[in-house]
């Protein structure tokens, strides 16, 4: 059954981003545009979530991307971010992160491909 996440919802007109949890992972959903203006937004969602994450713990967090339209270089950096800061804990405390992208936005497989390069054995793509 899936629950409600404690990382409230980023709901702006030109970005959301959401989470719940379903039972030893989060799913976050993200629509629209990040670019510099969700830049604010996105750290403080991304930060809450790692900190539930911890907390909880989960095995793994996954990142659906089917809606996000777009993602800028600062944004991706908040995600780069992200990840390093899972990467930095002792092995009990990390968690995998799971990006499901949509195959018609290209730029998603560039981007999710350098993150899946820069955490191997943290990230996973599909």
């Amino acid at each position: 059954m899936r629950a409600p996440s404690v990382t409230p919802p980023v709901e702006s007109e030109e970005f959301k981003a959401r989470s719940q949890s379903e039972g030893n992972r989060l799913r976050i959903h993200m629509s629209g545009t990040a670019d510099l203006r969700a830049k604010d937004a996105l750290d403080a969602f991304l930060c809450s979530v790692d900190e539930e994450a911890v907390a909880v713990p989960v095995s793994e967090v996954v990142v659906d991307l089917h809606e996000l339209a777009f993602m800028n270089s600062s944004c991706l950096k908040a995600l780069v971010t992200w990840l390093s800061n899972v990467q930095r804990r002792p092995a009990p405390q990390q968690y995998r992160i799971r990006f499901l992208r949509e195959p018609a936005a290209h730029w998603q497989l560039r981007s999710l491909g350098a993150l899946a390069a820069f955490a191997p054995g943290i990230v996973l793509v599909e």
